[in-house]
């Protein structure tokens, strides 16, 4: 259990994951690619390893959108409850904080806080397969 709690700078990619592994989500690289636009969440689950932040992690194989129906390991990323509790209300006003950020940023941005291409669209399935765009050329 953790002594003192770090909360890295708002507006940080750790900042980010942080603040969804806080309201007690388990996170995927897909997740963290819709909310943050980016995507590497290992990098930023490794620096709040670091500071003392708990992160479990499992592996699950899950189906992507492949055509030769490939399979990809992907980890799952989250706080144990213990974690969550102990933090307790320091850990939901700086979720508040970071939820503002991304939003106030995203509203100066002009830009969605959802992924370019989403799931709802067919477009995307899976974070580890981005869809491929027609350049016109011959098939």
């Amino acid at each position: 259990m953790m002594a003192a709690f770090h909360y890295p700078k708002i507006g940080t990619m750790p900042s980010r994951a942080l603040a969804l592994l806080l309201q007690g989500k388990e996170i995927t690289h897909l997740d963290f690619w819709r909310i943050a636009n980016t995507y590497r969440l290992s990098d930023p689950v490794w620096q709040l390893r670091k500071s003392g932040w708990g992160i479990q992690d499992r592996r699950a194989t899950v189906p992507t959108a492949d055509p030769t129906k490939r399979s990809a390991s992907v980890a799952f990323y989250r706080l144990p409850d213990t974690a969550v509790s102990a933090a307790g209300n320091e850990a939901q006003d700086y979720v508040r904080d970071v939820t503002a950020w991304i939003d106030k940023a995203s509203r100066k941005a002009g830009a969605v806080a959802a992924a370019p291409a989403d799931k709802a669209a067919g477009t995307h399935t899976q974070g580890t397969d981005t869809p491929k765009d027609n350049t016109g050329g011959a098939a």
